[in-house]
């Protein structure tokens, strides 16, 4: 199965988001994430069977939701954590936390195509620390799918995300969906 991890809460008292051309330009941790999730979930291209969105709360204090959500994981899961990162990247995506070489590989025919970078580690200078980190002990085949940002510190001021980050993190998001449920992995 997929399970697909966003956290819903953010650190912002208020929130402020405004859009020039073809840039968002606001409090976007994590409301970033939460987006591109929903956009996945509402583009109706994600499998009826096989895919499970949990949103979560807690990250930006002690992981609660995330904890939650692991003591129901089968260790045979794929969990993709979506979330806003300051890789410093021109790719439209990344993908982050992703040691396995199984799960490289799967990855790879998944998002073919796309402009996206792949580390087995965390590049994000802001923060290496997120949900990926939970379930990753409880999954083997865990990863971190980070929307880049840019202009600052996400957890305390506005940045900047690009429109194309977000559709072709949401693009990625179903395209893994349709080869975890074509490979039998529910």
């Amino acid at each position: 199965m997929l399970v697909i991890s966003c956290h819903a809460d953010t650190g912002f008292p208020s929130h402020r988001l405004e859009r020039s051309g073809d840039l968002f330009r606001g409090h976007l941790d994590n409301f970033a994430g939460v987006y591109v999730v929903m956009r996945a979930y509402f583009s109706g291209e994600l499998p009826p069977d096989g895919v499970r969105i949990e949103l979560t709360e807690g990250e930006e204090t002690d992981m609660a939701g995330a904890r939650r959500v692991a003591e129901t994981l089968d260790p045979g899961d794929l969990v993709v954590v979506v979330d806003v990162t300051g890789a410093p990247t021109e790719a439209h995506f990344t993908i982050e936390k992703c040691r396995e070489p199984a799960l490289q590989s799967f990855l790879a025919i998944a998002l073919d195509g796309l402009d996206y970078e792949l580390y087995d580690d965390c590049p994000d200078p802001v923060s290496d620390s997120d949900e990926s980190d939970v379930y990753s002990e409880v999954c083997p085949a865990t990863c971190f799918l980070g929307i880049p940002v840019a202009g600052g510190d996400y957890n305390a001021e506005e940045v900047i995300c690009r429109e194309a980050s977000l559709t072709a993190a949401a693009e990625a998001l179903v395209r893994i969906a349709r080869l975890v449920v074509e490979s039998g992995l529910r």
